[in-house]
């Protein structure tokens, strides 16, 4: 490998000249914000040679940087191609092509980070080794800082050319990424652009929910005031068997059990109550978070309270506290990862929108710029018409071209087989049998013995069984191949395994991936789409998608046209997958404030 140094204005003018058409570009700058920090230093780099130069020079280089062929990046959350945006080279709409979104494509199980894959590919562990030594790259010897930069920009040269040819090998493959692509382009704008939100109200939230939040503490302390009390008196005994002094142990303050403690509640829920473990953190400790006690508490309604309390607190702590910290001059800029899931769907970060609450106030703090107002449609029943078009399934039939509701369907039928259950419990039953509950849970949540659950199984799977079949064949492709392909062409590979309950959770992904990855797709497809339309149009921009909706943000004279072409985008998405079955998108808006009511 070489490194280069340009410092000069003639350098970066010979630089010009004999630059590849094919490069990888990369970007130093002090940690922080992609829009607002401090930008060190542009790599430019082919397969062996690589050139450093400092932003007072990147106007000389930027046209020849626009006019490349291909331009690799990796690309983490837009940050290469916003720091250089804010530097004036504007690479939004060249040939470029994220390591990232190539990679998750082709192994979405894999680690995509450039030091793991380089560790794997050329066993070169210079990351570990740069900042096991350095803390910021600003703080490193110059040499060192050169090697390290330079090695980031070849080896995503290197890798970018792999994954390029393996993708573009596979007509499918290149197709999506394609997709992907231009989904990725619609919501960097947003990311620049940003959201606008109203701080006042986020203020008075947050001074309301802070109260809610203190006021689940006493009512915590007094349902597990037990287990609270032997905590503490282990903790007191370890500490004072601990204490060498007299005065020591005088003076020592008795240990106190918190709730707002992950590791306490876990010592609560795993050893003094003894509650299964159904998922751990990477470390391989019991989770405490919200989605793992929430299913707890279907089968140990005693800690409904705690599930409470976590969900208020992770409401509180991302949507209001933590957006809040990042609001800027009355925006929030959050971020985007196109490829943070396996199936497909969108992540979210600064804040984690796919988790925004539904209802609630939380939605409101989102506004449109002054002389916009909001707007947006929701796909009705997405997943369901989605597993129809797949099944053919009589009941699925029913309840998308009948309007009839899955639990009154699946209830009608119980209800002839003779089990009486109410509403609500059907209604549990029928989530739980949809993402893959077997005979001992639903004996639980009925109140039933195995038998009897089997009997309601049954039920389920003569009123939905063109699900049944796919479920099946899904679990005979799983069994031969490892894994499973949807409609949009994305794979979920997964591990053999013998262990059984790993086997069945498989199982239930692999179908879930089918019919939410398409759904994903479609809604992701249908975004980009409107956004290029709101461009082309001149009529406002799309702000996001989240959950399967859509928002955007358009003058109040264009609300009709916007939205009537926002409908017309959102149910074209029938056409990507030839569905006998057409999707369709329910609007709203105009609004001042983002609420569905």
């Amino acid at each position: 490998m070489d490194f280069y140094r340009i410092e000069t204005v003639e350098q970066a003018q010979d630089l010009v000249k004999i630059l590849p058409e094919v490069v990888a570009i990369d970007t130093e700058y002090v940690k922080g914000d992609p829009r607002t920090t401090q930008l060190l230093s542009i790599i430019i780099a082919d397969d062996k040679r690589a050139w450093t130069f400092p932003p007072s020079l990147l106007h000389v280089l930027t046209p020849a940087i626009r006019a490349r062929r291909l331009v690799f990046l990796q690309d983490y959350n837009h940050c290469d191609t916003i720091v250089l945006y804010k530097g004036g080279c504007d690479i939004r709409d060249q040939n470029c092509f994220n390591l990232i979104d190539m990679h998750h494509l082709l192994d979405e199980n894999a680690e995509h980070d450039l030091g793991s894959r380089v560790l794997l590919e050329f066993k070169d562990a210079y990351k570990k080794v740069f900042w096991g030594k350095y803390k910021n790259f600003e703080d490193a010897d110059p040499e060192e800082a050169l090697e390290y930069q330079c090695k980031d920009a070849i080896y995503t040269y290197r890798l970018g050319i792999k994954d390029y040819e393996e993708l573009y090998r596979d007509k499918k493959l290149s197709e999506l990424y394609a997709h992907v692509r231009k989904l990725s382009r619609a919501l960097l704008d947003t990311e620049l652009a940003g959201v606008c939100v109203d701080v006042e109200l986020m203020k008075h939230t947050k001074q309301e929910m802070s109260g809610k939040i203190a006021g689940y503490l006493p009512k915590l302390r007094e349902e597990f005031d037990e287990y609270c009390k032997i905590w503490e008196m282990e903790k007191w005994c370890e500490k004072i068997k601990d204490l060498k002094s007299i005065k020591g142990k005088l003076n020592a303050k008795r240990p106190e059990f918190s709730f707002t403690s992950d590791k306490q509640i876990s010592w609560l829920l795993y050893d003094a109550l003894k509650l299964p473990v159904i998922e751990k953190t990477k470390k391989g400790n019991p989770s405490t978070d919200f989605d793992t006690l929430k299913t707890l508490s279907e089968d140990y309604p005693e800690i409904a309270t705690i599930v409470e309390y976590k969900e208020v607190k992770s409401i509180y702590s991302t949507f209001v506290e933590g957006m809040l910290e990042r609001v800027d001059n009355g925006r929030i800029y959050p971020h985007f990862n196109v490829s943070g899931t396996a199936t497909g769907r969108i992540s979210h970060t600064d804040p984690n929108m796919g988790n925004l609450p539904k209802e609630g106030i939380i939605r409101n703090f989102f506004l449109p710029s002054p002389g916009m107002v909001i707007i947006g449609a929701d796909y009705a029943q997405l997943e369901v018409v989605v597993e129809l078009n797949l099944t053919e399934d009589p009941g699925l039939k029913r309840i998308v071209l009948g309007g009839e509701s899955k639990h009154d369907l699946f209830k009608a039928d119980l209800d002839k087989a003779g089990f009486n259950l109410p509403r609500s419990q059907v209604k549990n039953v029928n989530f739980a049998l949809q993402y893959g509950a077997g005979a001992k849970k639903i004996a639980k949540m009925v109140g039933c013995d195995e038998t009897t659950s089997n009997q309601i199984i049954d039920v389920f799977y003569t009123t939905f069984n063109g699900v049944k079949q796919l479920k099946n064949d899904v679990n005979v492709t799983l069994a031969r191949e490892g894994m499973v392909t949807n409609l949009a062409g994305r794979i979920r590979r997964f591990e053999a395994t013998e262990n059984k309950y790993e086997v069945y959770r498989q199982q239930r992904q692999a179908y879930n991936f089918l019919i939410q990855g398409v759904a994903g797709e479609a809604c992701n497809r249908a975004y980009y789409r409107f956004a290029a339309w709101c461009k082309e149009n001149r009529c406002g921009r799309a702000l996001f998608s989240v959950h399967d909706e859509i928002v955007a943000e358009v003058p109040p004279n264009k609300v009709e046209e916007a939205t009537q072409a926002l409908i017309s985008i959102m149910e074209a998405s029938t056409e990507d997958f030839s569905f006998k079955y057409p999707l369709k998108a329910a609007p709203y808006g105009p609004l001042n404030f983002w609420t569905k009511t």
